[in-house]
Parts: C-alpha cells; structure tokens; sequence
C-alpha cells in the first residue's frame, strides 16, 4: 500500500455522532471516580485577570484552616479544582463562605453531573445577610423568611427554640 491509498483509506474513516467520545465507567472505575468527585469543589474567581495557583492555595489554606491538607489545580479561566482530603473538610469550606482571593469573590459549586469542570454554572453565591429594623411583630421565622426571599433564596435563619428572631438584628 503506498502512501496515497493510505492516507485515502485514512480520511475516510469517520465516527457517527453517537460513537465520539463516550466512555462508559463500571464497577470500581466508577466507583473511584464518585469517591474523587465527593471530595471535590469547583471555584472560580471572578477576575479579569490571571490567578496564580499556587498563590491562592496558600492564601486560602491561611483562611481555611483545614485539619488536612488540601490540594488546589488550575483548570483554566480562573477555574480550579479543590480537592480535600476529607468530605468534613470540603463541607467546612462550602458552607463557611463567601470566600474572596485578591478582593473578587469565589464562586464555589460542588462538581455536577460528571464533574465535567466547563460546564459547572457559576451563578449563585450564598451570603449572610442580617435585617436592621425590623418590627416586634415581625421578629419570627415565617416573616423573616418572607422578608429574606425578597433578596433570594434562603437557606438558613438563626433563631431560639421557640422559632423567634428578637433581637437588634434578623
């Protein structure tokens, strides 16, 4: 076979839509690959301008405080991979936020679907909020909630155990 038959037969070789890039994950390949993703966040920092890996890590582990170590990769766009070495850890920091690295705030989502990293959504951030002024009468859970949903979703309100908000802040 010379070499412009093979490169003939080479050109018409193509895969169906349905046969380009799909892998199928079984057993304890998939097993792995869930255990790697559960300890994992997905950050980006919104900055118009290049972060530094290793600069943030050691920001972040100052601020963090992790028990354990934790591991910090570079994907791109101000994109990273946080991996932690025990999911208490990964809950600490998901839940402990808003973080902030070179005065921009980090979006944090825990990997869906796959974990393919540039298709996570960066859009909502969770933010502690307190309420000034608010009314003795409005001084309870239901109608802080009310008052909390005009800003977005609410995910926690502190209150004592009979569900009531009095203080100088809700």
């Amino acid at each position: 076979m010379d070499t412009e038959e093979l490169v003939r037969k080479c050109s018409a070789i193509t895969l169906q839509e349905e046969e380009k890039d799909k892998i199928t994950m079984l057993g304890s390949m998939r097993e792995t690959g869930l255990k790697l993703a559960a300890n994992c966040l997905v950050g980006k920092v919104v900055l118009n301008k290049g972060i530094n890996r290793e600069g943030l890590r050691a920001a972040l582990q100052q601020v963090w405080r992790t028990i354990k170590e934790f591991k910090v990769e570079s994907v791109g766009n101000n994109i990273f991979i946080f991996k932690f070495n025990s999911e208490e850890g990964k809950k600490r920091v998901f839940t402990g936020g808003p973080w902030h690295f070179a005065e921009a705030l980090i979006v944090m989502t825990e990997p869906k679907g796959i974990g393919d990293v540039h298709d996570q959504q960066f859009t909502h951030a969770s933010f502690w909020v307190q309420i000034h002024n608010v009314p003795l009468m409005c001084m309870h859970k239901g109608a802080i909630q009310t008052l909390g949903e005009k800003i977005g979703d609410v995910e926690e309100i502190e209150t004592d155990d009979d569900g009531e908000c009095i203080g100088l802040y809700a």
